[in-house]
């Protein structure tokens, strides 16, 4: 009995081992299996330049040829919003009821200049005119009477006679200004007049009564932009430098018109107010709208503007020179996200553009020129 118990421990043991060998031998194949998938990828890494497919052992390089000399304007890029410059408060110089306003002095209307808006009832005014030119008649009347006068009568007439016609004049322009008009276009943010209110200089009817209404001229229109304050030094000239603002789909040709004076303490910016250059010829965006600004920032008069993918290393470049590979260091001037920008260089036979692993100087390479 108890060699029967120890054959079964045995042949447990053998079950065991050879279980044991079995996920030995799984193991190893799969550890085989990914080397052997991993190979080629590893291979094609370090295989370095790429291969001629014309069975010769010089890699292929993509080149640049020709690169011409471009005068280059680097853009410096901004976010803001559209804001106004200054609002304009309507109001009345008359005092009296108003008669009649224009349907077009309504919030989110524009008013063409010198269209009037309101009119108050000018009965009142008319009279006065009526009175100052009757006093003016009268007293050219007494200027022909026949019987003499002396000097000093003479003049205190002539005097008289200019002060009743300056009266005229003033109440010639009161009635004027029974009809309110602007000499601007104006866009109306809202109003506060109906026909039959008491209008007129706040002094006469308060300051609520006083107020007709709000609205902008669209020269006022502006934008306003934080910048850091080392970009305000690439921009050369400062005031008046070109800038293109976007509004949703559409873009705008403006202008740097001031630059705040002080510093913004929690953000360290600077903010730039720019001015719309084309207000007369399309309809501006509105006030607090979002824009996107792109200025005009330094010019580089003479330079290569060269595509990211020809940097290598520490800002170098790679040129082929007798079919061999030999390194530049050209004098950069600035880098935008698509484009690298130096003082021109020779390129020798073309520039490399990309980057290929153990590149070194002097390895022979052929060159494949690129568009």
């Amino acid at each position: 009995m108890a060699e029967q118990t120890n054959n079964a421990s045995r042949i447990s043991e053998k079950s065991q081992l050879f279980g044991y060998l079995q996920l030995i031998i799984i193991a190893g194949l799969i550890v085989i299996a990914l080397v052997l998938a991993r190979a080629p990828a590893k291979i094609e890494r370090d295989s370095g330049l790429n291969q001629s497919t014309s069975g010769s052992h010089s890699p292929l390089v993509s080149v640049i040829r020709e690169i011409p000399t471009e005068s280059f304007v680097l853009p410096v890029h901004l976010t803001g919003n559209v804001t106004l410059e200054e609002r304009v408060t309507v109001s009345s110089q008359a005092r009296g009821k108003v008669i009649w306003v224009s349907d077009k002095f309504r919030a989110g209307k524009t008013v063409p200049a010198n269209e009037v808006i309101v009119r108050i009832d000018p009965t009142e005014y008319q009279l006065r005119v009526k009175e100052a030119q009757s006093r003016l008649s009268l007293a050219n009347l007494s200027q022909t009477d026949p019987q003499p006068s002396s000097e000093s009568d003479r003049l205190r007439h002539l005097a008289q006679i200019e002060l009743l016609e300056t009266q005229l004049e003033l109440a010639k322009r009161d009635l004027i200004h029974t009809e309110i008009s602007l000499p601007y276009e104006l866009r109306v943010i809202g109003t506060d007049v109906e026909v039959g209110e008491l209008v007129g200089p706040h002094e006469y009817v308060g300051q609520d009564a006083s107020v007709l209404g709000i609205g902008y001229r669209p020269q006022a229109l502006e934008v306003s932009a934080p910048i850091e304050p080392y970009n305000l030094t690439e921009l050369n000239p400062l005031i008046g430098a070109a800038a293109t603002v976007t509004v949703g789909q559409n873009s705008y040709r403006a202008v740097l018109d001031r630059v705040s004076s002080v510093v913004v303490p929690k953000t360290r910016l600077i903010t730039i107010f720019l001015k719309f250059e084309d207000h007369a010829q399309q309809r501006l965006p509105l006030p607090g709208m979002f824009a996107e600004i792109t200025l005009n920032g330094p010019e580089f008069p003479e330079s290569f503007v060269l595509p990211l993918e020809a940097m290598q290393t520490s800002s170098t470049v790679w040129v082929v020179e007798n079919n061999t590979l030999s390194a530049r260091t050209p004098q950069s001037e600035a880098l935008t996200d698509s484009q690298w920008i130096v003082a021109p260089f020779d390129i020798a036979d073309g520039l490399v553009i990309g980057n290929y692993a153990n590149a070194v100087v002097g390895a022979e390479v052929q060159p494949i020129p690129v568009d």
